[in-house]
């Protein structure tokens, strides 16, 4: 029993955090791992948009990423038939 209800503590602790995504002014090897990738998924962002209007088309994507064109409506999450910085990235803790 106290083995469980140490776990379950454990999890309520792991819960407590709302994402696993780390924010760019983290201290750290997480915030430097946050800073690097945010770094590589603008370099990617930015070469995929072909008209530079800080979005990306169905097109673009389709050109430059093939999981994402194969899922692009479920990204899409406004509907607006482009994917915004936060629905590229999937979260919005990483501003433009």
């Amino acid at each position: 029993m106290l083995l469980i209800a140490g776990l379950l503590g454990l999890s309520g602790l792991v819960l407590a955090q709302k994402t696993i995504v780390p924010t760019l002014d983290e201290e750290g090897r997480r915030g430097e791992m946050a800073r690097l990738a945010k770094e590589k998924a603008q370099a990617k962002f930015d070469a995929a948009d072909e008209d530079k209007d800080g979005k990306l088309s169905r097109d673009e994507v389709t050109k430059a990423f093939t999981y994402m064109a194969e899922n692009f409506d479920k990204l899409d999450a406004d509907k607006d038939g482009f994917l915004s910085w936060e629905e590229y990235v999937g979260h919005n803790r990483w501003p433009r």
